[in-house]
């Protein structure tokens, strides 16, 4: 039988290789060469010519696979162990396409129709023979991942040095382009001559793409068993989201990152306990795991950071790159906006559903202490879970120095649009802590409350803004606004309101101040709002339009009693979130009518305000006056 096999004619071995290729795959295998097969040796040696795979019927009319010649010597003991060993492998002009369509289709996928997603994704890590000589040249490979966004096409040689036993005597290069960037890998690792599979082998990789640069030293224990290995790193570029195209982790957007760690694996489970690094000019430090044995892989990771720039947030929560920071990038060139649009305040860079609904992740963030420019910032910290396409952050906390602004806020990625519900309370913020950049005091002070509840469909912020609807609703306890508040706003605001300052103090008393706003279809709009001062109710009215931004709001100051001055001038706020303007109401005069009347025309009863943000508002003493005001205004008469 043996004996056989060793003279049947080469015929016979391109038969049986074709045929045992075809079986495995389900595609057409073929060989248009010679096909050599030496068996009596203790290294059996095979040599084919010409050898070609098929693509997949949906992909594009070119071989998956195609080898201008393959040459391998193999350890005829090896197979009595349990690993294979090769001697020699040359490979010369290797073409390799892999493809992926956009309903998740993969050329290289193998497996027979009936089998399930979670088995297809659970591949096995990869086991390669020991090779002992390895040679490979005017090798070509392409990529299209219509899931992942990329293109790849590139060229890869490998080489090995045989009179050297440094660190640098196997030489792989590869070199290319990716989404039209360049790419370039140069990987140096220890002589494969004499590698055994009990033996540790080593070997140093330096990746660039775009102007994502990546540098690793990784130790095999068993090579080439891919299950097990240790590898350190220094990762670093422009957006850490752009990683996605490398390994098909939907991480968030980042302001420039530089980041090291070391990476253990485990057969399906990666781990990296030492991740540090800079996320723009905050720190970041924690432990990181990915575990690839299920459906969607799944991110899990305690970070921590012990100064983190408020500023380096703006990333994550959707603030779009500059175009300039972005043309470096992997990320596919998006159409730029008209020039006459305005600029907005929320943000609207789109949410990749694409890739949050192929991950899972569970991520505690807690940054121990918060540089701000805009407001006092004492501590942040975050629970998200991603769970098959909906995104939770529970709790969502930022801590002021007094006061905290928390709550929960979920986005549902499964359904065709996005949905996100918002329900995010202001508890005890002291407005004191609020100063101008002037160093003068706060404009205004006393305890805020307040409650956003807020649901709304679309990819980014601004876009479920411009369909929102819910309810925002703010509350001050006790306090003062003080002269310097019409600093603020360019205008006299207390003199228009006719609110009284005292000669001394410069400041009159707010007992209390209810802003209740009404969402529906985008558009806020006010249903009450009250400022309880010592002598005048200050009302006001308007609304603002969630889609352009705009403001349309007045405010108008009724005194409680008769005074000499009886005419005052409504103030206005109108412009965008990002540019308001005060101004007053030219031409029209508000006549003094009393607080009565003005209590009269709410459309929202306050002591239900008041129960929206917190049940026990109604039984604060001022607070609770001012519910008193307004029941018996609504049933006097408007003199």
């Amino acid at each position: 039988m043996i004996l056989g096999l060793a003279l049947a004619p080469s015929s016979f071995w391109r038969w049986l290789i074709i045929h045992e290729v075809s079986q495995a795959t389900g595609r057409t295998a073929s060989i248009d060469g010679e096909v050599k097969l030496r068996l009596f040796s203790l290294n059996p040696q095979l040599k084919v010519q010409g050898f070609a795979l098929s693509n997949a019927p949906w992909a594009q009319p070119k071989n998956m696979v195609e080898i201008k010649v393959f040459e391998a010597t193999l350890n005829l003991k090896s197979l009595l162990r349990s690993q294979l060993i090769f001697p020699r492998v040359a490979i010369d002009s290797p073409a390799i396409d892999f493809e992926r369509d956009a309903s998740g289709r993969a050329n290289w996928d193998f497996s027979r129709p009936g089998a399930s997603k979670a088995d297809q994704n659970r591949s096995a890590p990869l086991r390669l023979p020991v090779i002992q000589d390895l040679s490979l040249t005017s090798g070509t490979l392409t990529a299209r991942d219509r899931i992942r966004k990329l293109t790849f096409d590139g060229r890869v040689s490998v080489e090995e040095n045989p009179n050297t036993s440094d660190n640098h005597a196997l030489k792989l290069r590869g070199s290319g382009t990716l989404n039209g960037k360049p790419f370039e890998l140069n990987l140096n690792g220890e002589p494969l001559i004499g590698v055994q599979p009990a033996k540790p082998y080593g070997f140093e990789a330096a990746v660039a793409a775009a102007d994502i640069k990546l540098n690793t030293r990784v130790t095999i224990p068993r090579p080439f068993d891919l299950a097990a290995l240790r590898a350190t790193f220094h990762l670093s570029g422009s957006d850490l989201a752009d990683v996605y195209y490398l390994t098909g982790l939907a991480l968030p957007n980042t302001p420039p990152y530089d980041v090291s760690g070391t990476l253990m694996r485990d057969n399906l489970k990666f781990r990296v306990d030492d991740f540090q690094g800079k996320l723009g000019s905050s720190d970041v430090t924690g432990k990181l795991g990915i575990d690839t044995g299920h459906e969607r892989p799944k991110l899990t990771a305690v970070l921590t950071s012990k100064q983190l720039n408020f500023a380096d947030l703006a990333a994550p929560l959707g603030t779009e790159a500059t175009p300039a920071r972005k043309s470096n990038t992997l990320a596919q060139p998006k159409t730029p906006l008209p020039a006459a649009q305005p600029a907005l305040l929320l943000p609207d860079a789109d949410l990749q559903v694409q890739r949050v609904r192929g991950m899972d992740a569970d991520v505690e963030f807690d940054a121990a202490s918060v540089t701000a420019s805009k407001m006092p910032m004492k501590k942040v910290h975050f629970h998200l879970n991603l769970d098959n396409g909906k995104i939770t952050l529970n709790p969502l906390a930022f801590q002021l120095p007094q006061g905290e602004f928390s709550g929960t806020v979920t986005v549902d990625a499964q359904a065709a649009t996005p949905r996100t519900n918002i329900d995010m309370k202001l508890s005890n913020v002291d407005l004191g802590q609020f100063k101008p950049k002037s160093g003068k005091g706060a404009p205004l002070e006393g305890q805020l409350l307040g409650r956003i509840k807020l649901q709304g469909s679309g990819t980014s912020v601004h876009k479920t803004a411009e369909n929102a609807d819910g309810d925002i609703t703010l509350v001050i306890r006790k306090g003062e606004m003080r002269e310097a508040f019409a600093e603020l706003t360019g205008i006299d605001l207390a003199r228009g309101l006719g609110l009284i300052l005292s000669k001394n103090e410069r400041n009159t008393e707010v007992r209390c101040g209810v802003a209740s706003l009404k969402a529906a279809g985008g558009e806020l709009k006010v249903t009450t709002l009250l400022i309880d001062t010592t002598h005048v109710l200050v009302t006001g009215q308007g609304g603002i339009n969630l889609a352009t931004e705009a403001l349309d709001l007045s405010l108008r100051g009724q005194p409680k009693e008769a005074r000499m001055l009886r005419l005052r001038t409504p103030i206005t706020l109108h412009g965008s979130l990002l540019e308001p303007k005060f101004g007053v109401q030219a031409g029209k005069l508000a006549a003094q009518t009393g607080g009565a009347v003005a209590l009269g025309v709410l459309l929202t009863p306050v002591a239900a305000v008041l129960a929206f943000v917190d049940g026990g508002l109604a039984k604060d003493a001022n607070c609770a006056a001012l519910v008193g005001q307004a029941e018996q205004g609504k049933n006097l008469p408007k003199d």
